[in-house]
C-alpha cells in the first residue's frame, strides 16, 4: 500500500466542521445526544482548550485555554476571521461518568483522554476490565456524536436552517446563543 492510500480518509474540512458543530450545539443548549434506551443521554461541552488554524495550513495560529475558552471574544473573532478549528478539548458526561478528550484535526484523532475515576480496590483483572469498559464507552460516545453530526450535515435542514443559524451565531459573538434563540422563536 502506498503512503497516499494509508492517509486517505474523510476530506480535511470534515473535522473542523464537526468540531464547530459540537461547539455551536453546546453553546446553544443542544449539547446533548440521546443514544436511545441502551445508550442513554450524553451531554457535552467545550472544556478548557480550543485551537485554530488558517485555511490551507496545518500550523496552529491561535490557541484559547482556561475556563470556558469558547466563550471568549477571541475565539469567536478567530471564527469570524475565517480560521477553522484544529483541535478541541471536550467534556462528556454519561450518567455519573465524566470524560475529557482532546480531538485533533484533520483525522479526528484522540490526542488525549481522561477517563472517569477507576475502581480503587479489587484485583488487577477487575481494574483492567473497568478501564477497557471506559475506553469502549468513550469510543461509543464519540462515534455517536459523529453519527449525529453526519445525519445533521447530510439533512435538508443543514442548508436551510443550521448553516444560517451557525453563521448568525459566529457573527453575533460569545454569549449570543440566548438572543439568537429568542430571535428564532420570534420569526
Amino acid at each position: 500500500m502506498s503512503g497516499h492510500e494509508e492517509n486517505e480518509g474523510a476530506p480535511p474540512h470534515v473535522a473542523g466542521e464537526f468540531f464547530l458543530w459540537l461547539w455551536y450545539q453546546s453553546e446553544t443548549g443542544q449539547g446533548r445526544v440521546d443514544f436511545g434506551e441502551e445508550g442513554g443521554t450524553v451531554e457535552y461541552w467545550v472544556d478548557d482548550r480550543i485551537s485554530f488554524r488558517a485555511v490551507g495550513e496545518d500550523k496552529v495560529s491561535a490557541i484559547m485555554t482556561g475556563d470556558n475558552p469558547s466563550l471568549t471574544p477571541e475565539a469567536h473573532a478567530a471564527l469570524a476571521g475565517g480560521k477553522v478549528i484544529r483541535d478541541v478539548r471536550l467534556a462528556l458526561r454519561r450518567e455519573d461518568r465524566e470524560y475529557t478528550v482532546t480531538l485533533k484535526a484533520p483525522r479526528i484523532e484522540i490526542a488525549a483522554a481522561k477517563l472517569p475515576a477507576l475502581v480503587k480496590s479489587g484485583d488487577e483483572g477487575e481494574v483492567l476490565y473497568e478501564r477497557m469498559f471506559l475506553y469502549e464507552e468513550l469510543h461509543f460516545i464519540l462515534g455517536g456524536l459523529f453519527r449525529a453530526f453526519a445525519a445533521a450535515r447530510c439533512s435538508e435542514e443543514w442548508r436551510e436552517r443550521t448553516l444560517p443559524d451557525l453563521r448568525r451565531w459566529v457573527a453575533a459573538g460569545p454569549g449570543a446563543a440566548g438572543a439568537l434563540d429568542a430571535e428564532a422563536e420570534a420569526s
